[in-house]
């Protein structure tokens, strides 16, 4: 992280001495360091220069955070119109690792529902909606290196699936169905629907998502929600620079890679 930093903070490439003596290293610490986060490609090395400079992934990452952070300023206001002329809670979440991490929640102006979610809260993706609307347009093999152990899938509660294969059957059912759904699989009694938010280069962004009793009454029914949220969920996407058809209506696509968001943790629960 001192090098990315240190890096970043220079005009032109920078000769490993130079490192080595920021980082307080021997050269050939330093120099081994450098090869391996070059493998990563976390760095570049000019050998016209004998010099370092920053990598094509961490430019990567530094434009994912960018996109992330406009997208929570322009979701704002379309996720409250939404949650007042629907009277449910939306939320807005990204990968982060195996967890949905969430970055806005707007509620109803007469909201009579209590959540325990909030923004910044962390859950497993695989039991949220809002998380299983960006692990349904992965490929089998991303999906396969956000959960490599053949161990059993965490549960909150009895519902959710158990294996893998059981997590890649429901997330290929949802892409077909156009949107994900968590009932009851976070918080009994509370279930969310989400889509898919996209970026301009056909990237599953974020999900959003709707949240509500299961048995709420003075709603919209479920088919009128997933409408709903399809227009939401395009809205944001155009707004991100999406130049093709809604994409939560769309069955099936080709796999994209997939932006997650900085790594940092929040203690709390959502659903």
């Amino acid at each position: 992280m001192s090098v990315l930093k240190f890096l970043a903070s220079r005009a032109r490439p920078v000769p490993t001495m130079l490192i080595a003596g920021h980082l307080g290293m021997p050269k050939s610490s330093t120099y081994h360091l450098l090869n391996v986060m070059r493998a990563e490609n976390f760095v570049t090395y000019y050998a016209a220069e004998h010099a370092w400079g920053l990598g094509p992934l961490a430019f990567q990452i530094g434009t994912a955070y960018s996109r992330i952070e406009a997208l929570t300023w322009l979701a704002r206001t379309p996720m409250q119109d939404f949650a007042d002329d629907t009277g449910v809670t939306t939320h807005l979440g990204v990968l982060h690792g195996q967890d949905v991490l969430y970055i806005v929640k707007q509620t109803p102006a007469a909201a009579s529902l209590r959540l325990v979610s909030d923004v910044g809260v962390r859950l497993p993706a695989h039991l949220t909606a809002v998380g299983s609307a960006i692990l349904m347009h992965l490929s089998p093999s991303q999906l396969r290196a956000l959960y490599p152990l053949t161990d059993n899938l965490i549960r909150r509660t009895r519902r959710g699936p158990v294996l893998i294969t059981h997590l890649e059957r429901e997330l290929s059912e949802a892409r077909v169905r156009g949107y994900a759904i968590d009932d009851g699989m976070t918080t009994p009694g509370i279930t969310c629907m989400a889509g898919t938010v996209f970026s301009h280069e056909r990237v599953p962004l974020a999900g959003v998502g709707v949240t509500f009793a299961s048995d709420q009454n003075g709603v919209p029914s479920r088919s009128e929600l997933a409408a709903h949220l399809a227009q939401l969920a395009n809205e944001l996407s155009v707004s991100l620079g999406w130049e093709d058809e809604p994409p939560i209506l769309r069955p099936s696509r080709a796999p994209v890679e997939v932006a997650v968001a900085n790594e940092q943790s929040a203690p709390g629960e959502s659903s």
